[in-house]
């Protein structure tokens, strides 16, 4: 990577981006280093440097130079100085001169200059503590470039004791040790993170040299088993020998940029090992104590309630007389039942208190808790019946928790095997000029068609005509074919109501919700949406308007609740209004659209707004834009009286068109990224010193204009982001894997420094 971040905080970045946010090279073909990953890890990004893609690095060097030269760095350490006193100041000046001696003493450029890649897998759940827990463990490899690779491993040796020695003074004592033990061929040098944690597995944070590779991992074992590779003295299997991996990566060029692959039902085995453990733990020990048959009668419970209040008030007969008559009225109250046998206890009836209390724990009170602990049966605790009533709340209360954990996991599992339909995920990058092309596939498990979740987007057809309602003149698009809603529905019912009685008493209440309301989810919103959606930006005149479109099953419905909401809007919110003037600006102001072409259309506006949003329901859609003409010129497209985008020369250049038919597809303009970044910039800074103006704190004003100043700086930095073009990908389904294609369109050198326009030209 020719990179120029010679600083210590970029240096540290690149770190970090390499290892949490992947590399973002490779080389032709596959990462040779792949040859050490242990084949059961979940995720594995690889790359290589490309020489094609040496513009993209120059275009964010210039970036990064400019953020150096803008001074923020200074400004923003400066603001957090000022906010120390002297002990702290000195100290940050000390840690801001170790940390730039530390990272210089690495050179980021070489360190990952040939090869990168990044690991992860999740141990086995385990018990830490009280609790039950995964460890993760991570790798990450470098091969360098110009046998920088010895150099640079004493430098993030150094690194690595520095932080454990500033640990060990802050504590006072030695926590961490540093053990550079080598092994499997290797230099090393590792601490043990976990180290003064009890009955805690070591989690490691290691640094290796294996000839001209280092490693740096984070857990327990994959650093030996990553060495072990390396030396070619390891019965572990690696990911690139592997079937599934190959198999991945048959159906896709050649990754001259960067591979992923991730492993879904190898993470997705470890979560469900976590919840397996989690649910056994709570079935074991019970999940507390659980009262059934109890306060279902207004009646009784009031009778009940005036019998504990003469029990706080020490009147132990009088509570006892009003709880038997609370009895009469519900006598299958098992709380009332449980009173009964505390009330004959506090005036000395024993027998009655245990009979009671027996009576109690059949009818539902399985509280062994409040058993054990209520003072109340003083004088029956320890005899036999007592403890025998005692051992039956117990055993019912473990049921029933174990019953509930079941259907706690019966649910679990339906819902995990959503993620688990899918099988792998393989995706690659190489590079054409000055577009990165990438590719991926999500492939699904066999059988995935009969999961419960696969009609959500299993059934739902391809588009044929994405272009139809394009006109020439749009910018940025994307049509989607969506899911169905109504088995996403159908689905979420369906969990709910694996939860037994609960379940269905959750459905209950949510259909006497929608009653009380007069509002039915099947019926006013599921019954007239298809869920196809269109999205797109248009060049107009002056300016650029957006539409919004949404395929409808049932247009007459459709057409009549968009005109209902609109009466609401004009009607309900504008006398609001009327009694709450605070609500004036927020109020919307509706009329019907004027144009030829867009009968029964409506106007809405809502504050301050320039002009007003149109909205109707034309041709099997849901309709909604920024202006009439847009909206007319999308719906002339569609009737074949406009020519569509695939008439539009730039977007044919850029775009990458299918074939046939397609679940997804998207163009995205991106020549103005970085001025749209800039003004963003611009409206925070202008909003953020007007806010501060309002703030009676003299202190509080002056910091925020002092962090508003390194804020502005951010504008002119971004301006230089004037590299990019456009984007667009698309996605096929064949009912067994997606399969998306994708560019990234950037300008040439001389493009940018032609200065060329907005898109479309």
């Amino acid at each position: 990577m020719n990179t120029k971040m010679t600083s210590w905080a970029t240096g540290l970045a690149v770190v970090l981006s390499v290892g949490l946010l992947a590399p973002n090279a490779a080389a032709k073909g596959k990462s040779s280093l792949i040859g050490a990953v242990p084949d059961d890890v979940f995720i594995c990004v690889a790359g290589r440097h490309n020489p094609e893609r040496q513009f993209l690095c120059d275009y964010w060097d210039e970036v990064i130079d400019a953020l150096k030269e803008s001074g923020i760095g200074s400004d923003l350490m400066e603001l957090i100085v000022s906010q120390l006193g002297e002990e702290q100041r000195a100290e940050v000046d000390r840690f801001k001169e170790l940390a730039k001696k530390l990272l210089d003493g690495v050179d980021w450029d070489k360190l990952g200059g040939g090869e990168m890649v990044f690991a992860e897998r999740m141990l086995k759940p385990v018990y830490i503590g009280k609790g039950v827990t995964m460890m993760p463990d991570m790798v990450w490899m470098f091969r360098g470039s110009d046998g920088s690779a010895s150099e640079n491993y004493e430098g993030l040796v150094a690194i690595l004791q520095a932080i454990v020695a500033e640990v060990n003074k802050a504590a006072g004592e030695e926590v961490l040790t540093v053990n550079t033990t080598p092994r499997l061929g290797a230099k090393v040098a590792a601490v043990n993170l976990l180290a003064k944690v009890p009955n805690t597995p070591p989690f490691n944070l290691a640094m290796a040299l294996h000839r001209d590779v280092i490693v740096i991992a984070a857990g327990d074992k994959i650093l030996d088993e990553v060495l072990g590779l390396l030396e070619g003295k390891s019965s572990k299997k690696s990911l690139a020998a592997s079937r599934r991996f190959k198999q991945a990566f048959a159906n896709l060029p050649t990754a001259e940029d960067e591979m992923t692959f991730f492993d879904v039902p190898v993470l997705l085995g470890s979560f469900r090992a976590l919840g397996d453990l989690a649910v056994a733990e709570a079935a074991s020990s019970g999940s507390g104590d659980a009262v059934t048959n109890a306060r279902f009668c207004d009646e009784a419970n009031k009778l009940a309630e005036k019998g504990v209040e003469a029990y706080r008030q020490k009147d132990y007969q009088k509570a006892l007389e009003y709880t038997k008559k609370a009895h009469e009225v519900a006598s299958a109250d098992s709380r009332i039942m449980y009173n009964l046998a505390c009330f004959h206890a506090m005036v000395g009836n024993k027998d009655e208190a245990l009979t009671w209390l027996e009576k109690a724990v059949d009818g539902g009170f399985s509280a062994p808790k409040q058993i054990a602990k209520d003072a109340d049966l003083k004088i029956v605790r320890g005899d036999p019946r007592y403890e025998a009533a005692l051992a039956k709340a117990t055993k019912q209360v473990t049921a029933k928790s174990r019953a509930e954990a079941d259907k706690w996991q019966q649910v679990a599992v339906r819902l995990f095997d959503v993620p688990g339909m899918i099988d792998y995920i393989a995706a690659v990058k190489y590079t054409d000029g000055y577009t990165v092309h990438a590719e991926e596939i999500t492939a699904l498990v066999p059988g995935a068609a009969d999961n419960p979740f696969y009609p959500v987007f299993g059934k739902r057809k391809p588009l044929t005509d994405f272009d139809r309602y394009l006109p020439k003149e749009t910018v940025s698009f994307s049509v989607s074919g969506g899911i169905d809603l109504g088995e996403l529905y159908r689905f979420l019912e369906d969990t709910i109501r694996g939860l037994g009685p609960k379940g269905e008493e959750m459905l209950a209440k949510w259909a006497g919700m929608q009653k009380e309301l007069g509002f039915d989810v099947r019926k006013d919103i599921l019954g007239w949406i298809q869920g196809d959606i269109i999205q797109l930006t248009l060049k107009q005149p002056v300016g650029s308007a957006w539409v919004l479109m949404l395929k409808v099953a049932d247009e007459a419905a459709a057409r009549e609740k968009l005109d209902s909401a609109v009466a609401f809007l004009s009607t309900n919110l504008q006398q609001a209004a009327q009694k709450n003037p605070a609500l004036a600006m927020l109020t919307p102001r509706t009329s019907p659209v004027t144009h030829e072409k867009l009968s029964g259309f409506h106007n809405v506006a809502v504050g301050m707004m320039p002009q007003p949003a149109v909205c109707g329901v034309s041709g099997g859609y849901l309709i909604l834009g920024s202006s009439a003409d847009a909206v007319a010129l999308c719906l002339a497209t569609a009737a074949g009286d406009h020519p569509n985008i695939r008439k539009n020369s730039q977007f044919m250049a850029e775009a990458v068109i299918p074939k046939g038919a397609v679940r997804s597809i998207s163009f995205t303009d991106k020549r103005n990224f970085g001025t749209e970044i800039a003004q963003f910039i611009g409206v925070l800074s202008m909003v953020g010193g007007m806010s501060a103006m309002m703030i009676p704190d003299p202190e509080a004003q002056q910091l925020i204009t002092k962090i508003l100043g390194p804020v502005a700086k951010l504008g002119p930095i971004a301006q230089k982001i004037d590299f990019y073009k456009s984007s667009a990908k698309y996605t096929t389904f064949n009912g067994k894997m997606w399969h998306t294609r994708s560019v990234t369109n950037y300008r040439s050198p001389a493009e940018r420094g032609a200065g060329k326009g907005a898109y479309p030209e």
